[in-house]
């Protein structure tokens, strides 16, 4: 192959490495999403998703969502006519009450079957749940199991069940209630925790037990009302902070968080704010409960869903699962998945998923290990270095200091995607090196570098001078690369490297 075409066909590989991962990066576009609704609904996954994770792919997180009381039901004849009115505005889940402790288990079948049936028509999910106090925990567990086995006339059921948790959080009450529900409706059954905010002032709250409930449920769905009998709340400020402790109270990370709104009586502007902390809390999806009907500014407000969320927040959390339960991604290390992820663990993160699945150098099975690559944030920046994964070019002698101060400083998406697009231009590089180099370059260098005249520092590539791009050229909307947007690219790199 002569030079011209190599690099041509280089260029072109590079554009495309760069595209391909860019489209499923979580940018909040209903354009061209890594899963889309369709292939959620029927629950196609990519074939590099973890089978663990299978039951979590037809919940509520692609497109918003709204609430219903068992008092709002719509006639059985104006079914299709309401299911209309709210796909038109966007809204792709609608959750509506079943049952309290002190009804039927259906207070109304026949207005419910028909929901269920127009709901599938225009592609909306259902989501059953129920008020429940558990004063009797096995009679409310049936409840809800009678509606999550529930028939409509065509044959068809809810998407998912929401037991209602608010007036008994009683460990025990809680546990039993969940266990009895969710060894009933069996593992592939999506289940969502509604709880009050860990924010909200009722006595009852502190006793929330948030990791029996990251134990049992699918998604934990904290209800942030910031309009409280005690005082009014900033709408960001509440939202941003519930999410934040959920993730935190769960001991749990990587826990599916949907978020429910206030919309009792609320604006455009303190809707605005709501969805504007979910993007930066990254919460996986969101909803608004209205007081009984939801308002047209509010059913506008819903339908500009996708300029908050990305279209693929499911798939991203998928991504985030896989990294952490391989070791790959340290949940303790990591905090919060919002957080931004610095270039030296985006290094260390994208050669350990490399190592895992055998893509740098082929170790024999008896070299294998099932322990990630023990390497460290300036040991993975040289041995990218090494493969000319990270740019060479006019590179200056540092210090160790203003390289590790470099290395712990906010990755930027553009940043992230070109250090994949060279990863897949210099794929070869990485096949060649031997297990041993690896190990080697995988530990920080240690001691005085000395420049030497073939341009490299002790053997290794010189380190760059290290100077800053404009964030605006970094990154769409000035934002750093957080721990989902990592994880996700990490995966998607092992797909364009195999």
């Amino acid at each position: 192959m002569s030079g011209l075409m190599a690099n041509s066909l280089a260029s072109k590989v590079k554009t495309l490495a760069v595209t391909a991962v860019f489209s499923g990066l979580s940018v909040a576009s209903s354009v061209a999403p890594a899963l889309s609704q369709e292939s959620v609904a029927v629950g196609r996954v990519p074939a590099h998703s973890s089978r663990h994770f299978s039951r979590h792919l037809t919940g509520p997180a692609d497109g918003a969502g709204l609430w219903v009381n068992m008092w709002n039901y719509p006639l059985v004849e104006n079914a299709d006519a309401y299911c209309k009115k709210l796909h038109s505005h966007g809204i792709r889940n609608i959750f509506i009450q079943t049952s309290r402790s002190n009804t039927a288990a259906l207070c109304e079948p026949a207005r419910l079957s028909a929901l269920i049936d127009s709901a599938h028509h225009y592609k909306i999910r259902v989501i059953a749940w129920g008020y429940h106090e558990l004063a009797n925990p096995s009679a409310d567990a049936d409840k809800m199991i009678a509606a999550a086995k529930f028939t409509s006339e065509r044959g068809e059921h809810v998407d998912a069940i929401a037991p209602n948790l608010e007036k008994n959080l009683d460990a025990k009450a809680v546990e039993a209630y969940l266990k009895r529900i969710r060894e009933a409706v069996g593992p592939t059954m999506p289940l969502m925790a509604v709880v009050y905010s860990p924010l909200n002032r009722a006595p009852q709250v502190a006793k929330t037990p948030w990791p029996l409930l990251a134990r049992y449920t699918d998604i934990i769905a904290p209800m942030a009302y910031w309009n409280s009998k005690w005082q009014k709340y900033s709408a960001y400020d509440y939202t941003l902070a519930t999410v934040r402790m959920v993730r935190q109270l769960s001991g749990k990370p990587d826990v599916e968080v949907h978020v429910i709104g206030d919309g009792m009586g609320t604006k455009s502007e303190s809707i605005h704010d709501f969805m504007r902390a979910c993007k930066a809390a990254e919460a996986t999806s969101a909803s608004l409960y209205p007081n009984h009907q939801p308002t047209d500014e509010q059913l506008v407000c819903l339908s500009k869903y996708f300029e908050y969320f990305p279209v693929n927040s499911r798939y991203r959390l998928f991504a985030l699962r896989e990294l952490t339960g391989s070791g790959v991604i340290e949940p303790l290390a990591m905090g919060d998945p919002a957080a931004a992820i610095s270039r030296g663990d985006f290094y260390v993160l994208i050669l350990r998923q490399l190592d895992r699945h055998n893509v740098l150098a082929k170790r024999s099975p008896f070299e294998r290990t099932s322990l990630p690559l023990d390497v460290t944030k300036v040991g993975a920046y040289k041995l990218l270095s090494r493969v000319k994964a990270v740019d060479s070019k006019g590179l200056e002698l540092a210090s160790e200091e203003a390289l590790n101060e470099y290395l712990r400083r906010p990755m930027w998406p553009r940043e992230a995607l070109e250090v994949v697009a060279r990863l897949v231009e210099v794929q070869s590089n990485l096949k060649r090196l031997p297990p041993n180099i690896i190990e080697h370059y995988a530990r920080a260098y240690r001691g005085t570098a000395t420049a030497r005249k073939d341009g490299e520092v002790n053997g290794w590539l010189g380190q760059p001078a290290f100077a800053e791009r404009p964030a605006s050229a970094n990154a769409p909307g000035s934002r750093p690369l957080s721990y989902l947007d990592a994880a996700q690219i990490a995966l998607d790199t092992v797909s364009g490297l195999k």
